[in-house]
């Protein structure tokens, strides 16, 4: 009986889950077919000035529509990788979905000309929490992707365009 009880939760907590994910996916899509954003580009020269520097630049874009913040996308240019994040946030403003991807720029031979994907993963968020993860990571980085896009938030908020 406790066997079958385990089980049900199990298949209880995928249900539940899975749905969560399927609100995600869908929040996703409609902001990836939303045209007319007006889009703020935060330059390497702010995170220069606040002595944020790596050695191939950062860049922050912001895309809003209806003076909302929809999504995020950093890309940040390291010794031989470029790292590039977005991040999805729901019409009342609560991350939802982080999409990361790092790629080897430089090889033995100096730069790469096509860069080789490193590690690629999704992490899926309710109620500021991660939910489900997926995908594949070059050294299990851990990161707080949901403080990173208060910082990043914040610095569009303050940057002057």
């Amino acid at each position: 009986m406790g066997k079958l009880i385990s089980l049900l939760i199990i298949i209880f907590s995928q249900l539940f889950s899975g749905q969560n994910i399927e609100s995600s996916r869908k929040t996703v899509e409609k902001i990836n077919q939303t045209q007319g954003f007006k889009i703020r580009i935060v330059p390497n020269s702010y995170y220069s000035d606040k002595n944020i520097v790596t050695d191939n630049g950062i860049e922050l874009k912001g895309y809003y529509k209806n003076n909302k913040l929809l999504k995020m996308e950093c890309w940040v240019g390291l010794s031989a990788w470029k790292i590039i994040t977005e991040y999805f946030f729901s019409d009342n403003g609560e991350l939802v979905f982080v999409h990361s991807k790092k790629y080897q720029i430089v090889g033995e031979n100096g730069y790469l000309k096509k860069p080789q994907l490193l590690s690629e993963r999704r992490y899926y968020y309710e109620d500021d929490k991660v939910i489900k993860t997926i995908g594949v990571n070059d050294n299990d980085e851990k990161k707080d992707f949901l403080q990173e896009s208060k910082n990043l938030m914040n610095d569009l908020k303050h940057f002057n365009n």
